[in-house]
């Protein structure tokens, strides 16, 4: 009945651009600093900007609790977190003082028996890692550095023996599409690790990804339509670990051999979504528009106010693809009932 309530709540809140219910993902991009150069993201290319000092981030966490119920998933992000290693250790600390679930997305550069002690030491719940194929060539080129692939491979084994969980983001491309079946059955030999799958989309950050005029896709890097069909085939038999529901895996086919049809579904992010930048500026979505900034104003104040509903209601007309992309993905409704 909870979940039938909040559906409910989600559509209001879609159809009015109004807060009807606090959102349920909330990221915190803790630096733009990286030490990796991907070729799906342009946050490594970013030269200038502000950062938060712990004591604004601990400000705003005590707001946030106010708000955001104990179930929201919080992600911390970067850039690389570890770079800030000291920080990230103080934050999540106080985030489990509140939330149940708290993940850290890293690279698994930095990562080491000692950082993995460490962090288990703050009760975070789960660290997920990017890891690409098991040619060390692939992941390396995709990442953008040549020590990618062993240290997230490492970082993936110490994982597996810890008290945290793992998750496993796989982005879907050319290069590594042929190798996806080998690379998820090495990934289910691991213990207390799970597999999410990635479609490609524009460079994060990039200024193409926040122009609402167009949708600049890798084409360099997309798969073709007979290694798109093949390998979806398999993994709807293969689903073991995977965490993408089943709608979710045949919107990301349907994508990859036409990307304008995920447009036919509605876009919650507005609903969904909270998203923290390193200088305080909050949005809805990695592409949208600043609602606020939590050092001028607090979480209430920015998800009840003007610009919020401004933005729900232009999400609800947004023309990028993204829709489909794991914290941007849902079904409302009327998904549910058409079965999409």
């Amino acid at each position: 009945m909870n979940k039938i309530i909040k559906k409910i709540l989600a559509e209001r809140s879609y159809l009015t651009g109004k807060y009807c219910l606090p959102p349920e993902f909330l990221s915190l991009i803790i630096t733009f600093k990286c030490n990796f150069q991907c070729q799906s993201c342009s946050i490594w290319k970013k030269k200038e900007f502000d950062e938060l000092t712990e004591e604004d981030w601990l400000k705003i966490i005590q707001d946030l609790k106010g708000v955001f119920e104990k179930n929201t998933f919080v992600e911390i992000n970067g850039g690389e977190p570890l770079i800030e290693k000291d920080l990230i250790l103080t934050l999540i600390k106080e985030l489990k003082k509140h939330f149940n679930n708290v993940a850290l997305n890293s690279n698994g550069l930095l990562m080491n028996e000692k950082m993995i002690s460490e962090l288990e030491n703050t009760g975070l719940d789960i660290v997920k890692v990017s890891f690409y194929s098991l040619e060390e060539s692939i992941h390396n080129f995709l990442r953008g550095n040549p020590l990618a692939y062993n240290n997230a491979l490492n970082a993936l084994k110490l994982l597996s023996k810890s008290k945290i969980k793992s998750e496993v983001g796989i982005l879907i491309t050319s290069k590594n599409i042929k190798d996806l079946p080998e690379l998820i059955g090495y990934l289910n030999s691991l213990n207390n690790t799970s597999i999410i799958l990635q479609p490609l989309d524009e460079s994060v950050e990039s200024p193409e990804s926040k122009n609402k005029d167009i949708n600049e896709l890798p084409d360099t890097l997309w798969p073709k339509k007979e290694e798109v069909n093949f390998f979806f085939d398999w993994i709807l038999n293969n689903r073991k670990n995977i965490k993408n529901s089943i709608s979710s895996i045949k919107a990301i086919e349907k994508y990859y051999l036409d990307p304008q049809s995920s447009l036919s579904r509605r876009c919650f992010a507005g609903q969904k979504n909270f998203v923290v930048y390193p200088n305080g500026d909050a949005a809805m979505c990695f592409k949208g528009e600043k609602i606020g900034n939590l050092k001028k104003e607090s979480v209430h104040e920015i998800l009840f106010g003007s610009n919020a509903i401004r933005e729900r209601k232009y999400i609800n007309h947004c023309r990028k693809y993204c829709r489909i992309i794991g914290c941007n993905f849902a079904r409302g409704l009327k998904e549910i009932i058409k079965g999409k």
